[in-house]
């Protein structure tokens, strides 16, 4: 018999880093962000902003890291799917929505978090609009890739 712990560690792994990526988005969106803005000044709000965003990146670029790695092995270790990017079955077909969400979330976030303030010429509230948009759709991205995340593991436990 093969041991769990290997599998689990890695299940471990991937769900502790999507709660510290979508939880810091969550907490950026639901509390952080609203306090900020009704407690300072614009422009000691953007300093603030600034400051959170670039502490909290360097969590979201090794969640995205991890993710990638847990997920290719996660995916590895499945009876019910046979790559990465995969339609044969319902299983597969949710977990590659489930993947392709994952890669506009980490697209996003590169260019939230490296491209976006360096783009010169562009107003400072459309970029302050532009993050806000981008944020609130990765927030989006975020909770249907927890809901395909809990479909795909109703899907695993089910009998064939």
């Amino acid at each position: 018999m093969v041991s769990p712990i290997i599998p689990t560690l890695i299940n471990f792994l991937h769900e502790i880093f999507t709660i510290i990526w979508i939880g810091g988005m969550l907490l950026l969106v639901l509390v952080i962000m609203p306090i900020l803005k009704k407690q300072f000044k614009p422009e000691e709000f953007e300093l603030l902003n600034k400051k959170i965003r670039s502490r909290l990146s360097i969590f979201v670029y090794i969640s995205i890291v991890v993710l990638l790695v847990t997920g290719l092995l996660l995916s590895k270790q499945s009876t019910l799917s046979s790559s990465f990017f995969s339609f044969e079955n319902t299983y597969s077909i949710i977990l590659s929505i489930k993947h392709i969400l994952y890669f506009l979330m980490v697209a996003i976030a590169v260019f939230r978090g490296t491209i976006l303030d360096r783009i010169k010429g562009m107003n400072k509230d459309v970029k302050h609009k532009v993050s806000k948009v981008l944020l609130l759709s990765n927030v989006i991205f975020a909770i249907a890739v927890l809901f395909l995340s809990a479909y795909t593991g109703v899907l695993a436990s089910m009998p064939i």
